[in-house]
């Protein structure tokens, strides 16, 4: 099985300069949002809505080409956040990952610049503050909204965005975006604290649930796979070959420099099953880790170097040989 980047988008070829405007999955994650409207409990969005995000209309249905016209070109310095259409499903929360239809268009000329294809699952986001501010956007909107997000490209998008996708804009150029909130997962495990294990390191959580480590000053790498949970969930369990929503954070033993992380990007979305026998897989030790597991778990894993990267295979960071301790939150299963 293989699993498409879900936050991959394509480009598409220049539309009328009354276009629609949708945000781009991989984006979202960093627009900072905000709704007009109620927010679903205390849920506080980020941004407001304004003159240049209330001129944006979309008619096409949720989940499809959403259709939407602005007048150009659009000038302006500060994010702004309209709802276009009010959903239904539970408000997302500061913190969850977000799963969007989205398009980007260039504010000054109309074209889109970018999209997500409207057949698949959708792109996923995280909804957090800070920039670029792709998923903020839909803070505190329930499932089933649809939101117009207008705002300088490199705040909207980020710069890395620019230039990974080669779009033909600046960092200060203003860029539109449509995203329609069709699902959520997780942003960090979220079940029952289980009591310490001998034998790993310790483990301390910042806010947004980033693991830290503390290794004991004797301690020797382990030979054997070990894994425990550190947090135990209730949601769907794992099986073999399912697509899982991740965040984990590996350090080689006794190391104080983190050796791989998803916590500095979007989560990822995964196979369980062997890099042997799928280019969206995880090393073998991973996939012991989590199969069986249920979704709001933390697990944290010993890996030895026979469970890990095969020769030649181990991303920067990794040292070829090194033991491996990952702590792995399991965020969903990837619909």
């Amino acid at each position: 099985m293989s699993v498409s980047t879900p936050y991959l988008l394509k480009k598409r070829a220049p539309v009328r300069k009354l276009v629609s405007v949708v945000l781009a999955a991989g984006l979202l994650a960093s627009l900072a949002a905000c709704t007009n409207g109620a927010a679903g409990g205390d849920c506080a969005p980020l941004y407001s809505s304004g003159g240049n995000s209330d001129l944006v209309t979309a008619k096409g249905k949720i989940g499809a080409d959403p259709k939407a016209e602005f007048a150009t070109p659009i000038v302006g310095k500060k994010v702004q956040v309209s709802t276009l259409t009010k959903g239904e499903g539970a408000p997302i929360q500061p913190g969850a990952t977000a799963v969007v239809q989205v398009s980007i268009y260039d504010g000054k000329t109309g074209d889109l610049l970018i999209s997500s294809d409207y057949t698949g699952s959708g792109v996923i986001g995280s909804v957090r503050d800070d920039v670029p501010a792709f998923g903020a956007v839909v803070q505190c909107e329930p499932i089933g909204s649809r939101v117009a997000a207008v705002g300088p490209a490199g705040e909207m998008i980020g710069d890395g965005a620019i230039t990974q996708y080669k779009l033909p804009i600046t960092a200060d150029d203003n860029v539109v975006l449509v995203a329609d909130l069709v699902g959520s997962y997780l942003g960090k495990a979220n079940g029952a604290d289980q009591v310490a294990q001998a034998g790993f390191p310790s483990i301390a959580l910042a806010p947004d649930g980033r693991p830290g480590f503390t290794f004991s000053g004797d301690s020797v790498a382990p030979k054997k796979f070990e894994a425990v949970n550190l947090k135990s969930g209730s949601g769907a369990t794992v099986k073999a070959g399912d697509a899982v929503v991740l965040n984990y954070t590996a350090v080689a033993w006794g190391g104080k420099t983190v050796a791989e992380t998803t916590w500095d990007g979007l989560p990822t979305v995964k196979v369980a099953s062997s890099l042997k026998d799928s280019q969206s897989g995880l090393i073998d030790g991973l996939v012991k880790a989590i199969v069986g597991q249920k979704v709001g778990s933390q697990v944290i894993a010993i890996v030895p170097p026979e469970l890990g990267y095969a020769s030649g295979s181990a991303p920067a960071g990794v040292t070829e040989g090194s033991t491996l301790v990952y702590v792995v939150d399991i965020l969903g299963i990837y619909k």
